[in-house]
């Protein structure tokens, strides 16, 4: 499947989880569940690099935020990625749907558009690339005070390369988060 198809796939079952998650309530009415907020976090985790046949395995280490009003996600985040045969960075423009939410948990696709670059041992040119990354993101929320408090969550998905000026390379991967979260009454 080449890159393009590959994107068509992604965002045809985003797309169904957005349209799916509408009628999916984690909470009944009353609860002090968040309506609007926002989240900051460090993220970081394990892939494996797939590219022209070899793989290998990167570590990747972030940070990142978003906004939530009326189930909606909108933020962002940047990783830089290490590994035994690639290095480099990347960053998304994530929006996501909140699909359960409730006092202590969070449950969400997400899709990330954004770009990056990648070395690699198999070729030395410098991989500048478009990415798309589609996830879904666990989270659970441990109160301090009021409705502020620590995030932690784990975060599975596929980062795959749309357009690539060298070669082109795809990670699934899986993620722990770690941050802090504030909601509005």
């Amino acid at each position: 499947m080449n890159g393009r198809s590959k994107a068509f796939v992604a965002i045809g079952l985003i797309a169904a989880l957005f349209v799916l998650g509408g009628p999916i309530y984690g909470q009944e009415r009353g609860s002090t569940a968040p309506e609007k907020g926002g989240v900051g976090y460090f993220i970081g985790g394990v892939g494996w690099m797939l590219e022209s046949g070899n793989s290998s395995i990167v570590y990747s280490s972030g940070g990142g935020g978003h906004a939530i009003t009326n189930r909606w996600i909108l933020g962002g985040e940047g990783h830089s990625c290490f590994g035994p045969d690639n290095a480099g960075g990347y960053g998304f423009f994530n929006l996501g749907y909140l699909l359960l939410r409730g006092d202590f948990i969070l449950v969400y696709p997400l899709i990330g558009l954004g770009g990056g670059a990648m070395t690699s041992a198999i070729s030395s040119d410098v991989s500048k690339c478009a990415l798309l990354n589609p996830a879904v993101g666990l989270d659970f929320l441990v109160p301090l005070r009021n409705r502020n408090g620590i995030l932690l969550g784990l975060r599975g998905g596929y980062t795959f390369t749309v357009y690539s000026n060298t070669f082109n390379w795809s990670m699934p991967h899986i993620r722990v988060v770690i941050g802090g979260y504030g909601f509005g009454e």
